[in-house]
């Protein structure tokens, strides 16, 4: 087995979230291009990646391990059983494996690929893609430091990180990994409310995504809870009042919660195999 790695880490799948995460490790100048090893099956992807990066592209999953000591696992969860017998082979006890697969335990990653205790679990978000991600991080426990702050490294080129305790993933997943897309869905029907009461699309994109990325911005920087924020914005008998009182009218805190629940529920469903 090869033991002169020539990559400083390897991807086990090319899609939006590796995408993400290796432009940022090269906007933020972790690594170059040289350091990067994408395996990706699709061809039209490959040669995406290779000709916007600069970096290395493979359709063999066991180059993983056997060319750099870092591997980023980033399938899609349902196929980890496809490709855990090839990303295996070439692993050793020298290895950091960090893997993004939605609900997938550090247990079963350790049974799958035969790496126990060098195995980190990680759930993204998708303004990575911007470099506002934000990754939570689990660690076996006997990982050292060092390596630690290497994988700490890694996702601060795409965002804020935060480390949890792995019993709450799953609720991580259904916050604030798949939160991006309820934000999305809930812009999509604030402009269409928007357009159905006469402005223009143009208009109703530009007012509801400058608002929420503003109000999100406040929120980020102010050092106010959101419940004072809302007594800032909702003037006793008011419109933003009389607005709110439709969310509270439609039970939004019971929806929010069962929104949550059953996002967890199917993270936790989804490390059933």
């Amino acid at each position: 087995m090869m033991t002169n790695y020539d990559k400083k880490i390897a991807f086990v799948g090319g899609g939006n979230m590796a995408e993400a995460v290796l432009s940022g490790l090269l906007a933020k100048q972790t690594v170059v291009p040289q350091d990067i090893l994408v395996c990706e099956k699709m061809p039209e992807r490959q040669v995406y990646l290779r000709e916007t990066y600069g970096v290395e592209v493979t359709g063999e999953n066991a180059q993983a391990g056997a060319r750099a000591k870092t591997v980023f696992l980033s399938v899609k969860p349902q196929i980890l059983i496809e490709v855990q017998k090839a990303v295996r082979q070439s692993l050793t006890e020298e290895h950091l494996v960090i893997s993004i697969l939605a609900g997938v335990s550090l247990a079963r990653l350790e049974g799958a690929l035969d790496c126990p205790g060098r195995i980190v679990r990680v759930m993204p978000n998708l303004p990575a893609l911007v470099g506002r991600g934000v990754s939570a991080i689990s660690y076996p426990g006997s990982l050292p430091e060092t390596e630690r702050e290497w994988v700490r490294a890694i996702l601060r080129s795409v965002g804020e990180i935060v480390e949890v305790d792995e019993k709450y993933q799953d609720v991580v997943t259904a916050v604030s990994g798949s939160g991006p897309g309820y934000i999305f869905y809930l812009a999509q029907q604030f402009m269409e409310a928007a357009i159905t009461h006469g402005l223009t699309q143009e208009v109703a994109t530009c007012l509801v995504t400058e608002t929420l990325a503003g109000a999100a911005e406040l929120l980020r920087k102010s050092h106010e809870s959101p419940e004072s924020l809302v007594r800032k914005v909702a003037t006793p008998g008011g419109t933003t009042e009389a607005g709110l009182s439709v969310l509270k009218e439609h039970d939004l805190p019971i929806i929010l919660s069962k929104m949550v629940e059953r996002s967890a529920c199917r993270s936790r469903e989804l490390n059933q195999g």
